[in-house]
């Protein structure tokens, strides 16, 4: 019942694809150019809908699915976070994202960006040269960049923050339904604790135990969504310890009981 944990990589793909039987997570930014038809997907946020020609970018590190009834097809770029913090023009665009925002491009823009993203397909792969790839990583960067051109500065960090960061976010996505403690992700993760911490916070904008606890509630949307659970299964399930702890988290993150929810759920998670 869990989503998939995957990390995918600085990766592009030309695919068609029919609706994902689960969610899944991976610590990259991600790239969507619908080339034909609609996609719709389930994301933490709820169900948003990508208009053919208009491309779209997400943080990769929430919950997500593709629940297109019929086939879709699109381009497709994943940017692991290491290549995309310390670049100063970046940091509107990733702390939106990094936020669960969705950006998107013009329509005006989609042929453009139609041409860039089957030029990075075609350089990407098979096995492309370190040169070739960062013309593409530069490409992506000035891409991502005009998407929220103008927005308002944000905190970044340095690279070896962001591979420490990117270390952590691999182990929560693996064990955020476990009993877990920061010490215990950052040593899972190889990063002493203090450091850890600062890393993470630097990176994502948000100390480790509000992502992990973001995590769980997305999780117990879902199985709230999906099953016929009792509330404390649900939220043991997720990764709460207590009933009272997952009723605090929930009510703060949708401002509304699990109960309520399950009245009237509002994702397809």
């Amino acid at each position: 019942m869990r989503s998939l944990v995957q990390v995918v990589g600085l990766q592009t793909f030309h695919v068609t694809s029919g609706p994902m039987p689960t969610s899944h997570i991976h610590p990259e930014v991600e790239l969507n150019l619908v080339l034909s038809g609609g996609a719709r997907y389930a994301t933490v946020s709820g169900t948003l809908d990508l208009p053919p020609g208009r491309l779209a970018a997400f943080w990769g590190g929430y919950p997500h699915r593709l629940v297109s009834e019929h086939d879709v097809d699109f381009l497709w770029a994943t940017i692991p976070l290491a290549d995309l913090t310390g670049t100063p023009a970046l940091r509107g665009p990733l702390d939106r994202l990094l936020q669960g925002e969705f950006l998107y491009g013009t329509a005006e823009e989609g042929p453009h960006d139609a041409f860039l993203m089957a030029r990075w397909d075609t350089d990407l792969r098979p096995g492309p040269r370190p040169d070739v790839a960062e013309l593409c990583l530069l490409e992506m960067h000035a891409r991502l960049a005009r998407l929220a051109r103008g927005q308002r500065p944000a905190r970044t960090a340095g690279e070896s923050e962001a591979r420490a960061a990117e270390r952590m976010l691999a182990v929560v996505a693996r064990r955020y339904t476990e009993d877990l403690t920061v010490d215990g992700i950052a040593a899972d993760a190889g990063v002493h604790p203090t450091y850890a911490a600062l890393a993470f916070k630097q990176t994502l904008g948000m100390p480790v135990w509000q992502y992990v606890t973001r995590l769980r509630v997305a999780h117990a949307r879902r199985l709230l969504s999906v099953t016929g659970w009792g509330v404390d299964r649900v939220a043991h399930e997720s990764g709460f310890q207590t009933r009272s702890s997952f009723y605090r988290a929930f009510r703060d993150a949708l401002g509304r009981t699990p109960t309520e929810y399950r009245r009237q759920p509002d994702s397809m998670l």
